[in-house]
């Protein structure tokens, strides 16, 4: 993988290799393994859902998923070793599950669109009223095929929602014996991984649509990295971030009266806190490079996994009988994740300047949303020369201005692109895709001037973007440093032909 530029090697020559690509898509997709295709499909089909916060409401959907079918597994029940599980009674766990279900459910509704939705409901009606069993029959195959994203986002609720109603009925049993839990975990996982498009991820799989690093600082340390140390610590920051995410859902304001749910968010935290320890003992480590950052990545997997066991041995096994629990092992669970990340970073660039409460510091959003607002400008201004160029017909010139464009992305992918919202990817990447597809050099007054009205229209979006991000509240009262973008721009396409 290319890396950034330094600021003594500007973008110069006409046969510059082919644009940059995004590394963390490229890593989350390869941890997507056989089913990267229907993701890919149910990425498209999300940036078109015309929801407000569409890619928070899918995290939230798959996250209980998850949940769900960790915590009907045994290992996780936290005080299971308290007195024999054939004599237990898991009436509390139960009603955990049923909670958490019903949650995804409202979430799986609020990601579907009316129309859709109205329609498969309307199907699924008739289907229960056909006397012909061939065209009932045809009917229930044809919705449980799955061939798009919201007919697998139906079938998947219809499973939930059933299963909800089926443990309404089964807790006012007077116990729920290890039998009963066991049946009810087999039949939610089996409609949980048959799911086409919506089955959960795994733990070390990420989703390009919420798996982002939102830090500069930590991107830029990662982007001077080489490409197999690179991809092995941004794995295991992408799996602590992660984690951090799950906990931002165990919400300060509703405890010490949490939603029950939040036992089961817990027990995912901690399960998934494991399997991050044992992967960054057994492949973090023999991959990170120098012998100090080897002990610092097994001193980290070594107090993730001793502290997330002291946690679940000393505070959620509490969870019946004290009210704060959950709180408290929350709190606990974020100092613990925080404090690896900062450790590990510390690792990686030990002259940084870290302080104490460097957490903080390390993923503020003023500072991202600087970072993002000197990138765009600088987008902007390069395609505003090319442009320039290629109406004017100077096709040296335009080549020399296209490729310094070509060598920003890699600067750009690396950082500032990781910084944007969701909703804005789409516009970048179509344009990305275009200068891949481009002949090169670009030959020809008709191919010249089609690329001179696309640059036209992609510096609107990038100037339009740049705006949005400078009306951010966080933003107020920092102006836009001028100075400093010039120079960044300089690094990729010298000063007079820029101006």
């Amino acid at each position: 993988m290319s890396q950034a530029p330094t600021p003594a090697s500007p973008a110069s020559s006409p046969t510059s290799p082919r644009v940059a690509r995004d590394f963390y898509a490229d890593l989350m997709r390869a941890s997507q393994t056989s089913r990267a295709g229907f993701l890919a499909e149910r990425e498209r089909w999300l940036r078109g859902v015309p929801v407000e916060g569409r890619e928070e409401l899918l995290f939230e959907f798959e996250m209980l998923l998850r949940a769900v079918e960790r915590y009907l597994n045994l290992t996780t029940v936290v005080d299971a070793k308290d007195r024999p599980l054939v004599t237990r009674d898991f009436h509390e766990e139960l009603v955990d599950v049923r909670d958490a279900m019903d949650r995804a459910i409202r979430v799986a509704r609020n990601l579907q669109d009316p129309d859709s939705d109205q329609k498969m409901v309307f199907r699924k009606y008739v289907e229960t009223q056909l006397a012909d069993d061939r065209v009932r029959r045809a009917l229930i195959e044809e919705e449980l095929d799955q061939e798009t994203p919201p007919e697998s986002l139906f079938v998947l609720r219809e499973a939930l929602d059933a299963l909800r109603n089926l443990l309404d009925h089964l807790l006012q049993l007077p116990t729920a014996r290890l039998n009963l839990f066991q049946d009810v975990g087999k039949l939610a996982l089996r409609e949980i991984i048959l799911n086409r498009y919506f089955r959960p991820f795994r733990p070390l799989e990420f989703r390009v649509e919420y798996d982002r690093l939102r830090s500069v600082r930590l991107l830029d340390t990662l982007a001077g990295m080489g490409d197999e140390a690179r991809t092995a610590f941004t794995t295991a920051f992408l799996g602590l971030f992660r984690l951090l995410h799950y906990l931002a859902y165990v919400d300060p304001e509703t405890l010490p009266t949490p939603s029950r749910r939040v036992r089961v968010l817990l027990a995912l935290v901690r399960s998934e806190t494991h399997a991050l320890a044992a992967w960054m003992h057994s492949d973090l480590s023999p991959r990170a490079g120098s012998k100090p950052l080897q002990a610092a990545t097994l001193r980290a997997a070594r107090d993730l996994a001793r502290e997330s066991e002291r946690i679940g041995r000393e505070v959620l096994a509490q969870v019946d009988r004290e009210p704060d629990a959950p709180a408290r092992a929350a709190a606990a669970f974020t100092t613990l994740l925080r404090s690896q990340v900062v450790a590990l970073v510390e690792a990686l660039a030990p002259n940084g300047g870290l302080y104490d409460g460097v957490f903080d510091g390390l993923v503020s959003p003023q500072e991202a949303a600087l970072r993002v607002r000197k990138d765009l400008w600088v987008y902007a201004q390069l395609c505003r020369v090319a442009e320039g160029h290629l109406r004017n017909d100077d096709v040296g010139a335009a080549e020399r201005a296209l490729d310094a464009i070509k060598s920003f992305l890699t600067y750009f992918h690396d950082g500032g692109y990781q910084l944007l919202r969701y909703a804005d990817y789409d516009a970048f990447d179509r344009f990305t895709a275009l200068l891949v597809e481009l002949p090169w050099p670009p030959e020809g007054p008709g191919i010249r001037a089609r690329l001179a009205e696309d640059l036209r229209r992609f510096g609107q979006t990038l100037e339009t973007t740049f705006h949005a991000v400078s009306r951010r509240t966080l933003l107020q009262g920092r102006g836009f440093d001028r100075q400093e973008a010039e120079a960044l721009r300089d690094r990729f396409f010298p000063a007079p032909a820029a101006r």
